[in-house]
């Protein structure tokens, strides 16, 4: 078997490097919104470095947000803040780290954005209110702008549909894992807005996106957490999440049986590409170079045709890695 990617999907978006522009997950603490340096942490594990990887060792330019993490997806601080970040590295301006877009919005530059966990929502926010026929359109920020000047999103581990495990952090599931993760962390306003309660999920304050949304996750579980997750998950976020399903956000899913395509959150928008043999944490500081495998509807061929799902497709490869060959 010679496994291959397949870029028609990406190849119009992809026509030449992009400048990835790294948007972090949820965090229990301000950290990351008022520090650069935090933000830029999120993203390494000592000498692991996601950004390193993805950028080919920084021969692609980029830049890092830096939001709210403790916030709800759709607030001033979270969504706005994301949203006006990406408009500042379009327009050619420096994150807090003197780090800058290779070409501007104006001098023809192409932009992606890699989302990690809570990211996900985030963009899926600021994407599915971009129109003005849309339930919360520019709500807090530009969101037209931001839709008009990215040509996709990479969402690694997103929290779509919400996580089973901010339920149980929440005190919405089982008694036995609601007394684990109680010892965890709180239920602070940004994990409240991350349960997998309709009430609460991104697609019922959104349309579908105006970007395509590329789906990629983890299915390496955590001892004890995972207990409290439903099929495949990377131990904080199960698969019916991970790649924005249809239907039941707790339905049980492995890498043969994930939603294709055709069955997602919206309409349209949102894509699979593969899973990583990954926790939530390996997902995004480049840690664990491991198998990645085909999933429904998935990115990579095999000797010239899709490669059935739950091939081992790739090994010895991060995330940070896969990101890095596809543009």
């Amino acid at each position: 078997m010679l496994a291959g990617l397949y870029f028609g999907l990406l190849a119009s978006a992809a026509s030449a490097a992009p400048c990835l522009i790294f948007l972090h997950g949820k965090q229990t603490d301000t950290g990351t919104y008022s520090s650069w340096a935090a933000a830029r942490n999120y993203w390494v594990n000592g000498s692991d470095d996601f950004v390193r990887e993805a950028t080919r060792n920084f021969a692609t330019s980029y830049y890092v947000v830096g939001y709210n993490g403790t916030r709800p997806f759709w607030d001033p601080d979270a969504a706005g803040e994301a949203a006006a970040e990406i408009i500042n590295a379009t327009n050619g301006g420096a994150d807090g780290g003197g780090n800058r877009c290779a070409s501007s919005w104006s001098q023809g530059g192409s932009f992606w954005v890699i989302a990690h966990s809570m990211g996900g929502t985030v963009m899926d926010f600021i994407l599915g209110n971009a129109q003005p026929s849309d339930p919360n359109f520019n709500l807090n920020g530009s969101y037209d702008v931001v839709a008009q000047r990215l040509g996709l999103v990479v969402s690694v581990g997103g929290a779509h549909r919400g996580s089973q495990g901010a339920d149980a952090v929440c005190g919405d599931a089982s008694s036995l894992c609601n007394f684990v993760a109680s010892f965890i962390q709180d239920c602070d306003d940004a994990t409240f807005w991350l349960r997998s309660s309709d009430d609460v999920q991104v697609r019922t304050f959104s349309n579908a996106p105006a970007r395509n949304v590329y789906l990629t996750g983890g299915y390496e579980a955590i001892f004890g957490a995972s207990a409290c997750l439903t099929g495949e998950d990377d131990g904080v976020v199960q698969y019916a999440s991970i790649f924005a399903c249809g239907g039941n956000a707790d339905a049980s899913y492995n890498n043969s049986t994930v939603c294709g395509n055709s069955f997602k959150q919206e309409a349209s928008g949102f894509i699979n590409l593969d899973a990583a043999h990954e926790n939530h944490s390996d997902e995004r500081d480049a840690s664990d170079a491991d198998d990645r495998r085909q999933i429904p509807d998935g990115i990579w061929t095999c000797n010239g045709t899709s490669c059935a799902p739950d091939t081992v497709v790739a090994s010895g490869m991060t995330t940070a890695s896969f990101i890095s060959s596809l543009y």
